[in-house]
């Protein structure tokens, strides 16, 4: 990375100019050159930076994701509809990444749930907003917890984790992180007798619109769920006993020609298909530029980045 507006630039403060990162080198870290203009000629003292330990370059694949050390929440708001986690180290968690909770105390009938965060206060609290806009609320806050940040795998369609399912004429899945489904696919439901609306299980549906806001992520299937029994969670006792070990899912239950783009009567050409399993790799490699980098930086300053492969020559 190259800072162009710093090369040069007639200022009394420290620069960052240029900071590069290659393979062997820890995730995170990066070595790089400060800038500091020794009088108004073009001269400058060019020398190293300190090393950066932290949030520097990263580079990873979504196939082979790196791992996040598990981190402690001491409270789970969920009996108001809020779910907010109160943590003291929020880590590198931001706003739209993925969270795994790990031994909810008193909410267990999540443990092992998914879900993506909608908002981030540091080192204060992580809320989990998709699950907050189900209208599920469960009879107690949990306690501590563990909280594992995850980069999901991006092979398409994927199954997703049920938040709420409405009773209707055309019935709305909730779900605790946003989702890939399309208008016209076909989806089917997994889910014990322990979240309640049983009926529902193994049941195919086809969706007919979908949702992805910054704090809603649902589908409408058209499937009548009137005289089901109402969607619940089981109570964390009752996790804790094994009754309900298995988590509630939508997925995509086998082929079928998406026949419509987001409505019955506008035909989609050529037409789609979705098939039984994630068939579309749609993985790709990431790099992350942090911000440490740019403590020495000014806003407003153009960067440069660019990436090389080197040759690689085996031995004939």
């Amino acid at each position: 990375m190259r800072n162009r507006s710093a090369w040069g630039l007639v200022t009394a403060a420290t620069q960052s100019v240029d900071y590069w990162w290659k393979r062997g080198m820890a995730q995170g870290t990066a070595q790089g050159l400060t800038q500091t203009i020794t009088s108004m000629a073009i001269s400058s003292t060019l020398s190293t930076a300190a090393g950066i330990a932290s949030d520097g370059i990263s580079y990873y694949d979504t196939s082979n994701p790196p791992t996040f050390a598990g981190l402690a929440s001491t409270a789970l708001t969920a009996n108001a509809g809020t779910f907010v986690l109160t943590m003291a180290n929020t880590g590198s968690i931001a706003v739209g990444d993925y969270v795994r909770l790990v031994n909810v105390v008193n909410a267990q009938q999540i443990s092992g749930y998914r879900f993506q965060v909608t908002a981030v206060t540091a080192n204060v609290s992580v809320t989990l907003g998709y699950m907050a806009s189900s209208g599920i609320t469960f009879a107690a806050d949990g306690t501590t917890s563990t909280v594992i940040k995850v980069i999901p795998n991006r092979m398409y369609p994927r199954r997703r984790y049920i938040a709420n399912i409405t009773r209707a004429a055309q019935a709305t899945v909730f779900f605790t992180e946003q989702h890939d489904f399309t208008p016209g696919e076909r989806v089917a439901f997994r889910l014990t007798s322990a979240f309640g609306m049983s009926q529902i299980s193994n049941v195919e549906a086809r969706v007919l619109s979908v949702t992805n806001s910054a704090t809603v992520s649902s589908i409408v299937i058209d499937l009548d769920t009137s005289g089901f029994t109402a969607f619940t969670f089981p109570t964390s006792a009752n996790t804790v006993l094994g009754n309900s070990s298995v988590p509630a899912v939508c997925l995509p239950p086998a082929s079928s020609v998406v026949p419509f783009n987001g409505s019955a009567t506008v035909a989609q050409q050529p037409p789609g298909t979705n098939l039984l399993d994630s068939f579309d790799d749609r993985n790709t490699r990431l790099i992350h530029l942090g911000a440490s980098m740019f403590a020495n930086a000014t806003i407003g300053n153009v960067w440069d980045w660019y990436a090389l492969k080197y040759d690689q020559f085996n031995q004939q």
